[in-house]
Formats: structure tokens, sequence, C-alpha cells
């Protein structure tokens, strides 16, 4: 009786320090994410060349909306291709027009890019549209969650979170 209860207690110790293998190695799986996702980051950052998919939307008034639609910004080589959706107040708009002012391709002016005191970076550009002058900023995790705060001299500031990606070239 007692080979029979030191074997089950030799067992039972041996199943826990196995499950605890387990959970350590879990820990540093999610580690070794984590310093992948932070490499690829700061590479996409660093070369330039990145695609923002965009989930959500804030507007300046009213409420946040998910995105169901693929929506996306392309920056690469000092152009920006824009792809988004816009709910707000517009000072001044063409007249007829239902394309979206945040949809358009243009040049970019005044880049910088500045490291983050907590990690990530702060991307900021100016550019134009047909006929309004914006402002866009990326707030971007080490990660690769962003943040992009888009202001317009005709219309009113929005907000759009989403992530960071290589750039698709399906487009």
């Amino acid at each position: 009786m007692k080979k029979l209860l030191i074997i089950l207690v030799m067992l039972f110790s041996v199943s826990i320090l196995s499950a605890q293998e387990t959970q350590m190695t879990h820990k540093e799986k999610k580690a070794s994410k984590k310093a992948e996702l932070i490499e690829k980051t700061k590479s996409l950052v660093e070369a330039g060349a990145w695609q923002f998919d965009a989930t959500r939307m804030l507007p300046s008034s009213g409420r946040a909306r998910t995105l169901t639609t693929s929506y996306s910004v392309v920056v690469k080589d000092s152009l920006v291709d824009s792809y988004l959706p816009y709910f707000g107040r517009a000072y001044s708009a063409e007249y007829g027009s239902s394309e979206s002012p945040m949809s358009f391709k243009g040049e970019i002016s005044d880049i910088k890019v500045e490291e983050s005191k907590k990690g990530g970076w702060m991307v900021t550009f100016k550019t134009t549209n047909k006929n309004d002058r914006l402002d866009l900023t990326f707030f971007i995790s080490e990660t690769g969650s962003v943040n992009l705060t888009v202001n317009s001299t005709n219309r009113q500031a929005i907000s759009y979170y989403g992530d960071l990606s290589e750039i698709d070239m399906k487009k």
C-alpha cells in the first residue's frame, strides 16, 4: 500500500512539473512573438514603406464606428495612397461630390519620424487631396497598433485606429 501511495505521489509531482514547464514554454512563446512583432514594426517604420489597416474610426462629433470594409493608408516613396471613410462637418466642400475626402493619392511633405519615450513612433506629414491640406499624425506602438489623427483645413478632425502591416501588393 505504501509503495502505491509513493508511486501516486511521484506521478502527481511529475505531472505538476511538466505542467509548469508547459506554462513557461507558453510564456516564452508569447515573449518571442512579441519580440518578432516589435522587430517587424521597427523595420517597417525605418524603411518608410508600410500600410495602415483601419478597423475603427472616431469622428470629432458623433460615435465611434467599427469598420467592416477594408480601409487603408499606404505610405511609400514620399507618396500616400489613402482609402478611408469620413464622417464629420465640412466647412468647405466640393459641390455635388459623393467621394470621401479621405480617398486620395498625394505627395508627402514635411515628414517627421520620432521615437516615443515609451516605445513606438510618431510619424507626421502633410499632404493635399483635391482642394484640402491635410496633416496626418500616426502614433505607432512598438507592437504595430496605430492611432491615426487627420486634421484638415476644410473639415473637422477625425481619428482612426488599426494596425501596421506590410504593403498589400494586390492594390
